[in-house]
């Protein structure tokens, strides 16, 4: 009895660290290469690479300081390993969170995140105050969502690696990030 008890325990335990995580799937999002693990380290790479859509405070803290790059900037996923999409001004672009489950209370934007500055560009696409909403309208809008290309980008995102279209989502209740990015560039 004693070890089915302890075997159901162990089992929840590790099943409810594989429920908080999310990453998006469309459109493609960056992902790992050789840039990525050269430049994080080789710790912070394997272990992120076993769990695509975990949290990044997960990996920072088993990379100690081996760590080399930004993990808070499209989850240390380097442009050199993947390749910008063109986009239009005004053009709708639909999304798609593969959300294994989440946790409350959280919140939740998608921005164009100047990449060398690493700061946002102008107001969120969009943004969530409360993320996940498990009682959002069907098709839910938190995980199948569009954004729009705004026209006010001027040249700031007009090749590749300047600008991604990044999701953010913050579990403030477990402090726990997870980000995807979509490199892109605007057509002129």
């Amino acid at each position: 009895m004693a070890k089915t008890l302890f075997r159901l325990v162990s089992f929840a335990a590790a099943l409810s660290t594989v429920l908080g995580h999310a990453v998006v799937t469309v459109p493609t999002p960056r992902g790992a290469g050789p840039y990525y693990t050269q430049r994080c380290g080789e710790t912070y790479a394997v272990y992120m690479e076993k769990d695509k859509a975990g949290p990044i405070e997960n990996g920072v803290a088993k990379a100690g300081s081996e760590l080399g790059c930004n993990p808070f900037l499209c989850r240390g996923y380097q442009y050199e390993d993947n390749e910008a999409v063109e986009y239009e001004p005004g053009q709708v672009i639909d999304f798609h969170v593969d959300l294994i489950a989440g946790h409350h209370p959280g919140y939740a934007n998608v921005s164009i995140v100047d990449l060398e500055a690493n700061k946002i560009i102008g107001d969120p696409l969009r943004s969530w105050d409360d993320y996940p909403n498990a009682t959002a309208t069907t098709p839910r809008s938190d995980i199948d969502f569009n954004v729009t290309i705004p026209n006010t980008l001027g040249t700031a995102c007009s090749t590749g690696g300047k600008c991604a279209i990044q999701w953010y989502w913050y579990a403030s209740g477990n402090k726990q990030s997870y980000e995807s990015c979509v490199d892109f560039y605007v057509k002129a």
